[in-house]
């Protein structure tokens, strides 16, 4: 880019033969010197500012928030200013709390997840269920805790509000579930473990899938449609596209990519879950070793893929990855949704359940 040269008409040259006529004073030709300087200044200044290498064009810059919209309760300007974080209500867990956060740039979704405090995993209940969601299977009179409860420590999760005129998220609201022993099926989850669901349906439409003696302690007169197959456009390729065996009440049918084979979790994965023939919730799972090992490990973030299906019947923002991480300058343990991308999702589909 050449520099631009000052604004306004440039100065008339003198003739050699008016120089000469009026040759000026000592004094007028220092002050004319000292003129033609700022000029050679002016005109010097814009081109020095610019990089070293003239001749490649600037990349873009990053996105930044707009420091007027990251305002309200629970939100922070971060990353210098370039991401505006919204943090939900907090609720009790273990000597700390645990709530959802969102990470915005530019109105732009960047992170959906659930943070705990490190004090959040010390003390945590080590009863096997907080006995919310309990079913007499064996109709002996009596709950047995570890066999006809489900859930294990469930506590459910506000989202933070979004950012004016942000794109809108599907999801409606998370569950944050502890389980001291694991659950079944026996030989794959019963291994102390979180379970983060990130919900697409209202609460409602949990709160009616009973307690039962079928399959995870679901109502027997609901297995049928807790285990409806989703239709193949809607799952991704490795996924089952039903599983009554894992149809829990309080929750749906969760689908695994997991084969049988693989034995009990000792890192994370990712689940979705099912009802009716719909995706509900999707869900990182990921045992408590395999958490608190990012306090200490090098790079204390793990990320793997979000398996995607062809088409999402609900448009909007989903994401590519899904990440476990401490933060040391917030000490706190992340479970959380990122790289979002949009999605129309598939025509003569009605979004349903819209706000």
């Amino acid at each position: 880019m050449t520099a631009r040269r000052p604004h306004g008409p440039r100065p008339r040259s003198r003739r050699p033969s008016e120089r000469r006529a009026s040759g000026p004073s000592p004094a007028g030709a220092a002050a004319a010197g000292l003129a033609g300087a700022a000029v050679l200044l002016a005109v010097m200044l814009p081109a020095l500012a610019r990089p070293a290498d003239a001749t490649t064009e600037a990349r873009p810059a990053t996105a930044a928030a707009d420091p007027a919209a990251c305002t309200g309760e629970g939100a922070a300007a971060t990353d210098g200013g370039r991401t505006c974080t919204r943090y939900g209500p907090a609720a009790r867990l273990g000597r700390g709390t645990v709530r959802t956060y969102t990470e915005y740039a530019g109105g732009v979704p960047k992170a959906l997840g659930v943070s705990l405090g490190a004090a959040a995993l010390t003390a945590l209940p080590s009863a096997p269920t907080d006995g919310r969601h309990c079913h007499d299977a064996d109709g002996d009179g009596s709950t047995d805790t570890r066999r006809e409860c489900v859930g294990g420590h469930s506590i459910e999760l506000a989202l933070p509000a979004a950012p004016p005129d942000a794109p809108g998220l599907p999801y409606r609201w998370a569950l944050f579930n502890w389980n001291p022993h694991g659950h079944s099926p026996h030989g794959r989850y019963d291994v102390p473990h979180f379970d983060v669901h990130f919900y697409l349906v209202p609460r409602e439409v949990r709160a009616a899938i009973r307690t039962g003696s079928c399959a995870l302690l679901i109502d027997c007169g609901q297995l049928a449609e807790a285990a409806e197959p989703v239709p193949a456009a809607h799952l991704p390729a490795g996924y089952p596209a039903s599983s009554p065996q894992t149809a829990e009440g309080a929750m749906g049918a969760h689908l695994d990519s997991r084969p049988p084979t693989s034995g009990t979790l000792s890192g994370q994965t990712f689940i979705y879950g099912a009802y009716g023939g719909d995706i509900v919730f999707m869900e990182p799972m990921l045992t408590k070793d395999f958490l608190l090992r990012h306090r200490t490990q090098a790079g204390r973030r793990t990320c793997e893929p979000v398996p995607q299906p062809a088409a999402w019947r609900i448009p909007g923002w989903y994401p590519t990855r899904y990440c476990t991480a401490y933060r040391p300058a917030e000490r706190d343990y992340t479970v959380s949704l990122t790289d979002f991308a949009p999605s129309a999702g598939l025509r003569g589909h009605a979004a349903a359940d819209a706000p």
